[in-house]
Order: C-alpha cells, then sequence, then structure tokens
C-alpha cells in the first residue's frame, strides 16, 4: 500500500515538475496572433492594387497544410499596378514554429507542387529603413516561369538562413516557443533579372506604407 501511494506521489511530482518547467509561447505572441495578416498588407498601396482578375491559389502543395492545420493564418493575393504587372503575394503566421512553417519554404512546397528549383540563393533588400535578410530562387513548370523571393521572421526577428533560423529557434526558445512568419513575393516572369527588381521595388513600397510597429512585424526589428 505504501509503495502504490509512493508511485502515485512520484507520478503527481513528475506531471508538476513538467508542466511548470514546459517551455510555454514567448511573450507578446497572443498579441501578434491576433492581428489578422488583411491588417498588415493592405489591399492598396503605392500604385499597388488588389487583382479582381486572380480568384485561383497563387502557393502549390497547400492544401494538405491546411488540411493538417500547419498554420494558424494563411494570406494569399496577387496585386497589380499601373503597367499591368503582378505580383503574388503568399503569408504563412504560425503561432509556435513547427514543421508546417519549415515546410512553408518555397524550396520544398514548390517541389511538392510539382515545380523544379533552381538557383537558391541568399541576398538582402536594401529598403529605406533597414536591410532585410531574404533567399530567392526560382521555380518553374512548363509554362511557368517564376522567380521567387521570401523571408521568414521568428518572432520580431528576420533570419537569414538555415543555420541562423536553428540557432535562433534554440536561443529564443529559452524564453519560451516563438511564433513565426513566412512572406513570400513571386511573379511570373521568364527575365529574373527584371522580376526580381519588380519584386524589391514591391516590398520598398510596402514598407515605406507600413508604420513603425507594422514594419516590425512584417519585416523584422
Amino acid at each position: 500500500m505504501k509503495q502504490a501511494w509512493r508511485l502515485t506521489l512520484l507520478m503527481w511530482c513528475t506531471a508538476g515538475f513538467c508542466a511548470w518547467f514546459a517551455p510555454g509561447l514567448q511573450a507578446n505572441v497572443d498579441q501578434r496572433a491576433g492581428v489578422p495578416l488583411e491588417r498588415l498588407f493592405p489591399a492598396q498601396f503605392a500604385g499597388w492594387a488588389l487583382d479582381p482578375a486572380a480568384a485561383t491559389p497563387v502557393r502549390p502543395a497547400f492544401d494538405r497544410a491546411r488540411q493538417f492545420q500547419m498554420y494558424d493564418q494563411v494570406l494569399e493575393r496577387t496585386y497589380v499596378n499601373r503597367d499591368g504587372y503582378r505580383i503574388m503575394l503568399s503569408v504563412a503566421y504560425g503561432r509556435r514554429q513547427s514543421v508546417g512553417l519549415q515546410m512553408h519554404r518555397p524550396e520544398v512546397c514548390y517541389k511538392a507542387g510539382g515545380f523544379r528549383v533552381t538557383d537558391v540563393a541568399e541576398g538582402t533588400l536594401a529598403l529605406p529603413s533597414r536591410s532585410l535578410p531574404v533567399t530567392r530562387l526560382f521555380a518553374s513548370m512548363e509554362g511557368r516561369p517564376e522567380p521567387i523571393t521570401y523571408w521568414r521572421l521568428m518572432g520580431d526577428q528576420a533570419v537569414r538562413d538555415e543555420w541562423s533560423y536553428r540557432w535562433q529557434h534554440w536561443l529564443r526558445g529559452q524564453r519560451g516557443i516563438p511564433d513565426g512568419m513566412l512572406v513570400r513575393v513571386s511573379s511570373i516572369d521568364s527575365d529574373r533579372a527584371e522580376a526580381y527588381r519588380r519584386q524589391a521595388g514591391f516590398v520598398a513600397d510596402l514598407a515605406t506604407h507600413l508604420d513603425q510597429t507594422q514594419q516590425q512585424r512584417v519585416l523584422g526589428r
């Protein structure tokens, strides 16, 4: 009988220890998670407006992610400017950095969607108030050449590469589980240099339109 009580007490102590020391979400995650992505990415700014003709999804390999609820918020839009040039925007936000956000990386999800992915390279966008670390790549399928620029945020900080991502994940994980966001812009364009130039201009126009709080949320500190 005494042994049974000791075992029960040990189980309760173990459960309490795990609950006490289990990492919770980082501070401000609830506040960030409560802001709809539609409020961070305006429907119209600096000559860009939503394309009313774009009614189809712009990101491949997404239905399965939606099915298994890998993301807390997702936003997909196509913008068009006065010249008729189109930029596709895809944003995924997760309250917890997860396999889902990792799988959302274009190198992974475009391959899963049947695209050929080449020329993956790190880069930097020189924005009016900051330098933003980005990754560029080229995804192609018959009849669809798609240069892509994207960046990832862990909490309120942009991370450049996979090593930085893992390091920041470990570092921030000591203070709780960080949230994360991945922002991707792309265009259907066989001229890669022109596409990347247009995409950089699109992000710069967006940055100029956002206030300081929104910039930190979308572009990092």
